[in-house]
């Protein structure tokens, strides 16, 4: 082999230039790293070809050509340099210019090339890496590693765009999927749905393999699935693909990479492996942030139940202290007026009283017994509130007689203490659904109040009117006034502002805890109001208007709580021809309450269990339902369901129903509601009550 064959077959650049430094021959590696061939280049300076332009735009000169300075340097040059392609293109290479001697004179220089490129790449690659490998170690925020990753990757791989999809758990341990994007603004995807589990992308989000295409419109994978059978109207141009599934120890898919580019063949089998070298590492980094996160989201709930349990014990601690006050309160106020009235009867009892002492004794011994007595009776009604039996005698009527009633109840009380009791009643206001001897504990339980905590010379007024479709009872006093600080427990029970031992008012407590929930009993609020001590107070109580229907007069009041007989007038709840559906287990009941709906000319038809109540709706489509909550198979709560799910499938209104039941609990009468019945009457059922809540239901539905 000739040294013009060693030459031709040599993989290096080589270029040979004549002592005027005109090149005068180039192998084909050199001709393969500039573009250009030896005829193009061959008697003209090598300079001019490859050499003519610097990296940023200006011209080398000609007598600043390294390659050109060996020969008349009689010695050997090294170095790098950038070169120009034959396209315009910069590229760096190293070279090494060794001059051709002969008879010791220089004649020419032979120029050795190599494509700098390769290497760079590497150096670049390796710096990335490092680079990765430090943000892995040291950062603990999954957006920002998985940011990073994605950048990285693709620079590297020359993608137009890349974008990394992943999964994460948030606090209550929901998965959900985030994104983040390489190369383009993030709302170039922002309109995109996420990738879904097709024939293209499930491989990837299965763990099945990396997918790497020169053109990815001709995989036969690509465009078989709805909707957009392709990439979606407005997408990026993707031509060149590659996706790299991102994977834990474990075999766990927590994301993966995607890469594209509009001109194919872009991604090389080394682009491959570097991904998926990134992507190992991007499960490291992203496993170690999810741990980290995981352990301040325990960290957190750890504090949480910390705090909750010091706050329950503190709260126990502020039960057990107020049960401590509230027995010491209790027995300070049954044992007082106790003395006045085993003192004063044994003074009676000694038969030596003068007759003006023995009415001073008995009005004494009356009174304390009345202090006594209401003191029993709010702890009873508190005990009924808490257990739920405390029962309400429906009716529909003018709130006025209930509230004046229960202010001339209080105004001795008031001119004993000289308080200017000023009442402002507008008779119209109302009708309302709910029970009137209730209503008037409510209004004297407010008005009490104000005139206990007025001083002597003050003003207490007291308002009732109607406001929207509510009736308002405002009390107001110019009197003690309440902190801000015990404005939230102003309603509480046992509690009281002042409730050491020398406190200048009485009482347990009670009054303003009994007051709202028997407003929250006849679906009212009731709210407080106060400048501060000294600055009086104000109770406003919101109780919801009930409809009438056009023409109708309300019922007469009912007699005392527990007379169950039947009204002497059924005519007067309007029930004549209403076609009623009783369902009731005990044949007894249901008979009496048969006659009770009957006697007011109402059309009753009974059943004795749910399922056959529901073959009677389907026949009769009943004006009203009445039926038990307790019975045997389906229940009440599941029958009234039943028969919604029927209505709602017809399009047919809802049919008014009211529950019976003995269970008297609040929890049960708020079940009946939300389960679908409109109205609640607990057991034994008075008929009265009965034939009020149907009037008032077929009130409603007229109006």
């Amino acid at each position: 082999m000739d040294l013009q064959d060693l030459c031709t077959n040599a993989t290096a650049p080589l270029f040979i230039m004549d002592d005027r430094q005109h090149c005068v021959y180039m192998n084909p590696a050199a001709e393969r790293l500039t573009g250009y061939t030896l005829a193009q280049v061959q008697g003209a300076p090598l300079h001019d070809f490859v050499h003519h332009t610097r990296p940023d735009g200006s011209h080398y000169p000609l007598e600043e050509c390294p390659i050109d300075r060996a020969a008349p340097a009689n010695m050997q040059e090294r170095g790098e340099e950038v070169f120009v392609h034959k396209d315009g293109t910069l590229y760096p290479v190293t070279f090494t210019a060794s001059p051709i001697r002969r008879n010791d004179r220089v004649v020419g220089t032979v120029i050795e090339v190599m494509d700098a490129r390769p290497q760079r790449e590497q150096d670049s690659i390796r710096e990335a890496m490092h680079e990765i490998g430090l943000l892995i170690l040291q950062e603990l925020d999954h957006e920002k590693i998985v940011q990073g990753v994605t950048d990285t990757a693709t620079r590297l791989t020359g993608a137009q765009f890349g974008a990394f999809f992943y999964n994460v758990r948030n606090e209550a341990g929901e998965s959900y999927t985030l994104y983040t994007i390489a190369g383009v603004p993030k709302e170039a995807f922002s309109q995109f749905p996420l990738p879904r589990n097709t024939r293209l992308f499930g491989p990837t989000f299965d763990g099945a393999g990396t997918i790497r295409s020169d053109d990815i419109r001709r995989d036969p994978r690509y465009g078989h699935s709805a909707p957009y059978h392709g990439m979606p109207s407005g997408h990026l141009p993707v031509c060149s693909y590659l996706a790299v599934p991102v994977r834990l120890g474990n075999g766990e898919v927590i994301g993966g990479l995607f890469f594209g580019h509009e001109k194919p063949g872009v991604f090389r089998e080394e682009h491959e492996t570097l991904v998926e070298t990134l992507a190992a590492q991007a499960a490291i980094g992203m496993n170690k942030a999810t741990l980290y996160r995981e352990a301040l989201y325990a960290q957190r709930r750890a504090e949480q139940d910390a705090v909750e349990k010091q706050r329950l014990y503190e709260e126990a601690a502020q039960a057990n202290e107020a049960k401590d006050q509230f027995l010491a309160t209790v027995s300070h106020e049954l044992r007082t007026p106790l003395t006045s009235i085993l003192g004063w009867a044994q003074m009676l009892t000694s038969g030596k009283l003068k007759p003006p002492m023995v009415e001073r004794a008995v009005a004494t011994i009356e009174r304390n017994a009345r202090a006594q007595a209401q003191i029993v009776e709010d702890l009873l009604d508190i005990s009924r509130i808490v257990s739920g039996k405390l029962r309400l005698n429906v009716q529909l009527f003018s709130p006025h007689v209930a509230v004046e009633g229960a202010v001339e109840a209080m105004r001795p009380a008031a001119l004993a203490k000289s308080v200017d009791l000023q009442v402002v009643v507008d008779p119209r206001a109302g009708p309302i659904s709910g029970d009137p001897e209730r209503l008037q504990q409510i209004v004297w339980n407010l008005v009490a109040n104000a005139v206990k905590f007025t001083p002597k010379g003050g003003r207490v007024h007291l308002a009732l009117q109607r406001h929207h479709s509510n009736v308002q009872i405002v009390v107001t006093d110019n009197g003690a006034g309440i902190p801000p600080d015990y404005l939230p427990r102003v309603f509480d029970s046992f509690t009281q502002v002042d409730s050491s031992s020398s406190r200048k008012h009485g009482g347990l407590g009670l009054g303003l805890a009994i007051v709202k929930k028997l407003v929250e009993l006849h679906g009212g609020t009731v709210s407080a109001h106060s400048d501060g001590i000294g600055k009086g107070a104000s109770f406003t109580v919101n109780l919801p208007v009930a409809p009438l229907a056009y023409g109708a007069t309300l019922p007469p009041q009912r007699e005392a709580a527990g007379h169950y007989s039947l009204p002497q007038d059924t005519e007067q709840f309007g029930l004549s021809g209403l076609v009623v559906l009783l369902v009731e287990d005990d044949e007894d009941a249901r008979g009496m309450l048969s006659s009770v709906l009957g006697s007011a000319h109402a059309v009753v038809e009974t059943a004795g269990n749910a399922e056959d109540a529901l073959l009677l709706w389907d026949g009769i489509r009943p004006d009203m339902i009445v039926s038990d909550i307790g019975m045997p198979g389906m229940d009440g709560y599941a029958f009234i369901a039943e028969i919604r799910q029927r209505e709602a499938r017809l399009g047919l209104a809802p049919t008014p129903a009211v529950a019976l039941t003995a269970y008297a609990r609040v929890q049960d009468r708020m079940r009946a509601l939300t389960s679908g019945f409109q109205m609640h009457v607990a057991k034994p059922v008075e008929p009265a009550e009965l034939l009020t809540v149907l009037s008032t239901l077929k009130a409603w539905r007229i109006g």
